[in-house]
């Protein structure tokens, strides 16, 4: 075994890591969504505050998992032989970085509107 086939293992354990945490969180989110609708007798607000706290914690997830698949695709551009495999590469990370980005941006809205809707609840 060469070392970048040891790299190699490296880059998709770490990718693994990150697929596990997105699909642990999608099902975390679905089972509490189901939870919240099915189960749960609240008032229409108290719901609605549940449904941004599930999203809240899926988006945070979503960007932790998308961390770890960034942090595979850097390992892996040690393995990359040529400039088009460079640059295939660098569009994949591009693409994550941007997805990031807006899940970010999705939190931070996500949050701003529970505060104001706390505000608006306690007025």
């Amino acid at each position: 075994m060469t070392p970048m086939d040891i790299v190699e293992i490296i880059a998709w354990i770490i990718a693994g890591f990150g697929i596990i945490v997105i699909i642990l969180a999608s099902f975390d989110a679905f089972i509490r969504l189901a939870w919240t609708h099915l189960i749960q007798r609240a008032s229409d607000s108290h719901r609605r505050l549940d449904l941004v706290m599930i999203r809240e914690k899926l988006t945070s997830r979503l960007i932790f998992g998308l961390d770890f698949l960034i942090a595979s695709d850097i390992v892996l551009s040690v393995l990359v032989p040529n400039l088009e495999e460079i640059l295939r590469l660098g569009g994949i990370v591009l693409i994550r970085v941007v997805l990031t980005f807006l899940i970010s941006k999705e939190t931070q809205e996500l949050e701003r509107r529970q505060e104001r809707e706390m505000q608006h609840d306690h007025i």
